[in-house]
């Protein structure tokens, strides 16, 4: 990205909003984050987000590195050729025509993409996927998703929505997802469901890497995450099994527990699958920023396009 004017990327999240100036040699500035208003209802995050948006293009013009584009990450369904976030489970949004809103406020192009997609376009282009023609990139955030690379290419589905690892039924099926089936793999193995089994074990609210931090000394923490790595690996198994994969990169927030998160995995990743050779499994070196890293490769397709 050298040379290239700056760009806003925007990485839409059902705990945070995250967003940074993004340099022409790739380098994020002035970034900053926001809690996603998500108990004040869809129209709350919308206006959350565009005003985060005006905020940072304004900022970086006063910093003497005006913005040409805006690259607006989200999770869900997402109509990316007409920049709608169709539908989003852990934020509850509908139809937002996001591109053309975000737009208005700040008159620059504007890309729309969903969250992790966008993060797997960043993995295949700067990280842990670049040298693999066959993929499985799994975020493990607030959610989880999946890109499923095959021959280089990114495989986008009827619908545009293959890849929803997150979306398995590989948990207790007496327990209902906010999508509104029932054993979904994100209600027990994402940031969010480690912090809400932790509580219904004990009675207190942690944060998911508090949790991980407490791993030596806490047998409830350990129990919790023994229970979420292994239905992550179930996941896991399910999908490569369908995709074959040459790597399986682990990103999103939770990767930021490095090999606390990737050796319990890929112990019973590999015991899964007990009569071929496991797929690579690696933790993205780009964790957390992958999302951001795709909106401001979104965002310069956007600029380079022009005005929409």
């Amino acid at each position: 990205m050298t040379d290239r004017p700056a760009v806003l990327a925007v990485d839409v999240g059902g705990t945070t909003i995250k967003s940074a100036v993004v340099d022409g040699d790739g380098k994020r500035r002035l970034a900053h984050a926001v809690p996603t208003p998500v108990a004040d209802g869809p129209a709350a995050v919308v206006e959350t987000l565009r005003r985060l948006v005006s905020a940072q293009a304004t900022a970086a013009r006063a910093a003497g590195e005006p913005v040409t584009a805006v690259g607006v990450v989200v999770p869900g369904v997402v109509d990316t050729s007409r920049g709608i976030a169709r539908y989003a489970a852990n934020i509850g949004w509908r139809d937002v025509p996001l591109r053309d809103l975000v737009r208005t406020d700040v008159a620059l192009p504007v890309a729309v993409g969903h969250d992790v997609r966008a993060a797997g376009l960043a993995e295949l282009a700067l990280g842990a996927a670049g040298d693999s023609a066959d993929a499985l990139i799994v975020v493990v955030g607030t959610g989880i998703a999946g890109v499923v690379v095959a021959g280089g290419t990114v495989v986008e589905g009827h619908a545009g929505i293959a890849g929803e690892i997150g979306h398995i039924p590989v948990g207790d099926l007496e327990v209902r997802c906010n999508c509104g089936a029932f054993g979904c793999l994100e209600m027990f193995s994402s940031a969010r469901a480690v912090s809400r089994m932790y509580a219904e074990r004990t009675g207190t609210t942690l944060a998911a890497d508090q949790i991980v931090a407490r791993l030596g000394e806490d047998a409830d923490a350990r129990e919790v995450w023994r229970s979420a790595t292994a239905t992550l690996a179930r996941g896991l198994v399910c999908a490569a099994l369908l995709t074959d994969p040459q790597r399986v990169v682990l990103a999103g927030g939770l990767s930021a527990a490095g090999e606390t998160l990737r050796e319990p995995v890929a112990a019973a990743f590999a015991a899964g699958m007990p009569w071929r050779e496991a797929p690579e499994l690696v933790v993205s070196e780009l964790a957390g920023a992958a999302g951001l890293v795709g909106a401001a490769l979104l965002a310069r397709d956007a600029a380079e396009e022009g005005p929409a």
